[in-house]
This record gives C-alpha cells, structure tokens and sequence, in this order.
C-alpha cells in the first residue's frame, strides 16, 4: 500500500495536531468550569468519546492522500465491434458469370451480413476510381437496408477499381469515431485492381475480410441503356473485355495485413457466419491484448474506520440523554403495535341444530325423501349452497313433476348460489313452462313472480351488479316463505308475499330499463366515435403518395451523390473496368 499524493504529507500532520491540539485544550476548559460551578467530575465515557472523535477526524484526514494498494493488470472491458463495408462499383461488377451479376450478388451478401451482424456499428463505403462513404457508423440496420435499396438502381457504365487506396482510406474513417484504429473492414469485389503502386498500411488493430465475387474463367462485361435494353459488350482497342476474379491479387494483399482472411463467393454461396466467426474471433483476442495497470483504491480503509470513530464518539458523549429518548420511543411503538385493531375476518357458515339431525339420519339411512328434502333445504339456508346442489340432484328426479315445484325451485337457487347460474336459470324457465300447463296449481302466480325476481337477482349477480351477500339472504327469506305457505297454507301470508315480490320485481324492472338505456346511450356515442373517426381517416389518404415521392427523391439523389466514377478522360491503355 501507498500514499500516491505524498507531497501533502506535511500539511495533513499540521492540519491533525493542530486540530488535535486545540479541540483537546477547548474540551478541557469547558470540563473545568462545570466542574468549578457544578462540581461536575468529568466521567469516563466522555473522555473515550474525546479519544474516538480525534481518531476519527485523523483518519478522515489521512484519507485524503489518495491510499492505494499493489499494482494489478486488469484486461480491459469488452468494446462494441466497428465494421465498415466497401463495396466494389467498378463497371466489371456488371458480369453476369454469377448471378443475377456481380453487383447485385455483393449488394445480397452485405444484406445478409448486417441481418446477421447483431450488436455492431457499421458504416457503408462504395469505391471505383474514387471511394464516397453512404452511411456513417450506425447500429440502425433500416437506414443501411434503405441505402442498399438505392445502389440497385447505380450507373455502373464506367470505373476502374481502386481498392488499395479505398482499403488505406477507408481506415480513417476509425480515427473520426474514437481516438483508436480498432474494428473491421470488410470488402466485396472482383479484385480486377486498376490502381497498382499504392503502400497499403494496415494498424495491427483492424481484422480485413475480403469477399472475392466471380469466377476465374470470367465473363464480358454486358452494356445496357437506361431501358435495360442490351447494347453489347464492353469493349478495349476493339476487342471484347472479358472481366475474371484475380485471385492472385487477394493473396498478395494479405500478405501485407496481419489479420486478413478472404472467401470467393459463387452464385449459390452465403460465407456470411464464417465472416463473423472470423471477426468475433479476431476481436477476442484483440481484446485479451489489451491490458492495464491500475492501483486499487484503498482510501476506504480509513474512511470507514474514521465515519465510525465519529458516530460512536457522539453516541458516547450523549449516552445519557439518548437512553430516555429511545426507551420512549419504544414504548411508544409498543403500544401503538398494541392498539392496532385486527382485520376483521368473516364469518364461515355454520350447520344449525336441524341440520345436524337431519345429518345423522341420513347417515343412518332412516331419513325419508321429505327428510332429504328438508335437509337440503336447511343447508342452503345455513350458507352451503354446493352440498345442497349435491343432495339435490341424487334426490329429484331428471323430469319436472308438480308435486316438486317447490324442491326443484330451491333446487335451482342452490345451484345459482353455487355458481352454476346457467343451469339455475334454464331450471327456473322450464319451471315457468310447467306452470304454465298446470292449470289447478294453487299459487300459481306467487309462484311465477318468486321465479322471475331469482332469475333478476342471478342476472345482476353475473354482470357485477348487486352483491352476492345481498341476493343469498332474499333468496333465504324467498324459500322460507314459500315453505311457511305450503305448511300453513294461509292467506294472509301468500297475499302478504305476493305484494313484497311485486315491489321487488317492479324496482328490478326500473333497474333493467335504466341498463337497457345505458347501453343504448354507449352505442349511440360508439356510433359518433366510428363516424368521427371515419371522417379524420379521409385526408390521410394523400400520405403514401407524398411518403413514395420523397423516398424517390432521395433514391434519385442518393444515385448523383454515391457515384464514385470520374468523368476524367484516361488513356487508351489503361483500365477503366
């Protein structure tokens, strides 16, 4: 460990004796005269709160030195890959010995490429005679697709190819984005090279791939107009130009760069992973080259220390008057704790003493079909709807009978109540059916009303509408009454029932007339939303169009501004493919 600013040294230990010094001389006087006026005898835990406070600020102090340890190497941090991408557009590129020709392989391979390039930046570069960078280093892969597009379309009727001088430019472009020369140059070409006598230099730093496009036996150099019309061959001093791979070329280039590797690309060929597993590769072991030599920072050793030397010399030298403090405090938490009302929880149904009768007769097989009925009735009563709905259906036959009207009606509450309202409710229809083929029923519309208001109550039980506590209890009441009439068979009760179902059903039809106009309000407004929708859609037709004119525009800008050929005049014996 080191002190890596030592020239502050001497200015530090001034700093700490002084300090020391002078808050020790403060603290003494201030002790002697409470103890001259209050006869005040200084303790022990005030003195160790002094010898903690001037160890704490000492080593707070001395942190300020910069304290570091050993020097270590560390391997630097993973960087993003940089990829620039030259593509050929020489008029040899034009060869159709792969197809569709050349280019438009190339243009096919680097769309591939950057489909498949997933986490780099890459950056776009067409060269001939000269080279124009399209897009800068980008992670946005729509923008290089969308400038792909437009190199379809290139006039490629003349340039020769320069890729020695593209390849030592192109390297550059690396030094405009960071401060380094690292990442990789991938190229697609014919490797026809026109421009001989260049220096290439290549930094150890950047990996070259090179994509060789077409064959070695070659093919002409077909010239079509504007119209795609075929106007013959190219040709130099008369005779036909016959445009090959040079092979040759390739090799002799990476003999010059350290990390180079080159594919030869046919018609049905896609060397795209082998391209990045080579980069990858590459960049792995770029990467475990760079090293660094840091100190680790060791200032925490004191800091730390110094901060808890501080708190425990005030916890100390206010120790009595905390105590009172946070002992209140506890107590106070004690008893808000204390006080604090449970939640309340709910009740759970619980059997009544019929039931349990019935219960034990049943399980001693000596309880009659009416003994059953009752039961079942009684545990729909007491809060358990699903053993009711159970006892219910090994009890009452499939096929509705008068005489069970009364047991099938329960019968359909239980299974309401147990939430299966669809049977509940198509029970309680075919129950209107009977009632209504049974002439000689005694109450019968008493009957029909208590139908139609459980069917209303298990409706608004479904959509959300009244609470389920709510629709059991008049439920309850509902089959208790009709239970007190059939037993008793007084008027004045079944009178007195028909007017309370009569009310119900009356506020239940207020409710459903005022849901029905709801909803006819939401669909009226839905309608206006729709119509108003309809109409904002109407000018919105014109956007393609404008959209297609502006991306044409570009397109015809992007060809005048990519083209890399010159329009200088070159010697008859020199290349211009």
């Amino acid at each position: 460990m080191k002190f890596m600013h030592l020239e502050y040294i001497i200015p530090i230990t001034i700093a700490i004796v002084f300090y020391c010094l002078f808050y020790f001389r403060l603290t003494e006087k201030f002790y002697q005269w409470i103890k001259d006026h209050w006869f005040y005898r200084r303790s022990l835990w005030t003195k160790l709160s002094l010898a903690l406070h001037l160890v704490g600020i000492s080593l707070i102090l001395l942190a300020l030195m910069d304290l570091r340890g050993p020097e270590k190497r560390v391997k630097g941090s993973k960087v993003e890959q940089k990829t620039i991408i030259l593509v050929d557009s020489s008029a040899s590129m034009l060869a159709e010995d792969v197809r569709p020709n050349r280019f438009s392989k190339a243009l096919l391979l680097v769309k591939h490429y950057i489909k498949k390039a997933v986490g780099q930046k890459v950056s776009l570069v067409v060269f001939s005679d000269t080279q124009k960078r399209i897009v800068p280093f980008t992670e946005d892969m729509d923008l290089v697709n969308a400038r792909l597009d437009s190199l379809e379309e290139l006039d490629l009727k003349r340039g020769g190819t320069g890729l020695a001088q593209a390849l030592q430019e192109s390297i550059q472009y690396f030094l405009n984005s960071s401060d380094e020369v690292l990442g990789n140059i991938l190229i697609f070409t014919d490797a026809e090279e026109t421009e001989f006598g260049l220096d290439i230099k290549v930094p150890d730093t950047v990996s070259v791939g090179v994509v060789g496009i077409g064959t070695r036996k070659g093919a002409p150099i077909p010239i079509r107009n504007s119209r795609g019309v075929s106007m013959g061959n190219k040709r130099h001093q008369g005779e036909i130009v016959i445009t090959k791979l040079d092979e040759k070329f390739i090799k002799s280039l990476g003999e010059k760069i350290k990390n180079f590797k080159y594919w030869i690309a046919t018609s049905y060929s896609l060397p795209t992973e082998q391209i990045i597993n080579f980069f990858n590769r590459m960049s792995d072991i770029k990467q475990s080259e760079q090293e660094f030599r840091i100190r680790p920072i060791l200032a925490n050793y004191l800091l730390v220390p110094g901060v808890i030397c501080l708190i425990l010399s005030i916890v100390l030298k206010y120790f009595r008057s905390l105590v009172p403090a946070l002992l209140l405090i506890f107590s106070f938490s004690l008893s808000a704790q204390e006080s604090a009302p449970e939640p309340e929880k709910e009740k759970e149904p619980v059997k009544s003493e019929k039931t349990l009768s019935l219960e034990e007769q049943l399980a001693a097989g000596e309880l009659p079909f009416e003994g059953q009925t009752a039961l079942s009735y009684h545990l729909l009563k007491d809060g358990f709807p699903l053993l009711s709905k159970q006892l219910y259906q090994e009890i009452l036959s499939e096929s509705l009978k008068p005489e069970e009207l009364l047991d099938q009606l329960n019968f359909a509450v239980a299974q309401i109540m147990a939430k299966d309202r669809k049977q509940g409710i198509e029970r309680m229809r075919d129950l209107l059916v009977l009632l209504d083929q049974a002439n000689d029923f005694e109450g019968k519309e008493d009957f029909k009303l208590a139908i139609h208001k459980n069917v209303l109550l298990a409706l608004k039980q479904q959509s959300g509408g009244q609470g389920g506590k709510d629709s059991e209890d008049q439920k309850d009441n509902k089959d208790q009454d009709q239970n007190n009439k059939n037993q008793q068979g007084g008027q004045s009760k079944d009178q007195k029932k028909n007017d309370q179902d009569q009310s119900d059903s009356q506020d239940g039809d207020k409710k459903e007339e005022q849901q029905n106009k709801n909803q006819q309000d939401q669909k009226d407004q839905k309608k206006k939303q729709e119509s108003g929708k309809e109409d904002q859609k109407v000018p919105k037709k014109k956007v393609p169009a404008i959209l297609k004119q502006l991306m044409s525009d570009d397109n015809n800008l992007q060809k005048k501004v990519i083209d890399s050929g010159t329009t200088e005049r070159k010697s008859r014996d020199q290349k211009d493919w």
